[in-house]
């Protein structure tokens, strides 16, 4: 067993939870052996299959790798880690854009934009029953949507663009499938694929966007979505 971290469980989802605490906490470190299949399945006392279920689990989410007789460890860049917790250090000297943080002092004033909005909510309060979307705020949308050519259809308000893909991602794909994501790419974008059991497939992509042959290639091999950022790719700053 491991001298520093207490894996527990008497599920398999019980068990995959337990190992993947330890590794978003530190308990279980970055290329760390985990016990084998029947050790665990000994000490926690269940049935080896069931610790064998649970690898699998954190195997398909990236969390852990399996090589044969060498047993499973805990991958170099597991899933579960922060991506902040391994990324590079940053010289001094040098701006980190990996963030993707714009500058404040190129942001515009939004103080009259918020009082507008604290007014507002102050006069009428949303109610359980109301209209998901503002019909002000889905003319204005439908307008600049029509400029740029996109069809008609329902329109989704979301909380950020992460927001909108993971909702895309989890009404459409089922755990396992691949999609296909821009290599390099967005970092949260990254972390989320595993976090919903999905595969990442890396296409390659250029100062304007990704490569068509690259993403062709991702499809024909079983990719069942593909994320592209249209404009200010991160970390290129790519448009397409």
């Amino acid at each position: 067993m491991l001298e520093d971290y207490r894996i527990e469980g008497s599920r398999a989802a019980d068990i995959a939870a337990s190992v993947e605490s330890g590794v978003r906490t530190g308990g279980l470190g970055p290329g760390q052996p985990l016990p084998p299949v029947r050790e665990l399945a000994l000490e926690l006392g269940v049935n080896a299959n069931t610790v064998a279920a649970a690898y699998r689990s954190l195997r398909d989410r990236g969390v852990i790798e399996t090589a044969g007789r060498r047993g499973s460890r805990v991958r170099d860049r597991p899933a579960s880690t922060p991506r902040e917790a391994i990324r590079p250090e940053v010289p001094e000297d040098c701006v980190d854009v990996s963030t993707g943080n714009p500058d404040t002092a190129l942001l515009p004033d939004l103080h009259d934009a918020l009082a507008s909005a604290a007014a507002n909510a102050a006069r009428r309060s949303v109610r359980y029953g109301d209209p998901a979307v503002s019909e002000p705020f889905a003319r204005a949308a439908r307008r600049q949507l029509d400029g740029d050519g996109v069809p008609d259809g329902p329109l989704a308000v979301t909380s950020g663009a992460l927001d909108a893909i993971e909702r895309v991602l989890t009404a459409q794909l089922r755990p396992g499938d691949a999609v296909a994501v821009e290599d390099p790419g967005w970092g949260s974008l990254l972390d989320l694929i595993p976090a919903l059991g999905l595969r990442a497939v890396p296409v390659a992509v250029d100062d304007e966007g990704p490569l068509p042959d690259e993403a062709a290639r991702a499809l024909r091999e079983g990719a069942r979505a593909l994320v592209v950022t249209a404009r200010a790719q991160n970390p290129t700053g790519a448009a397409v």
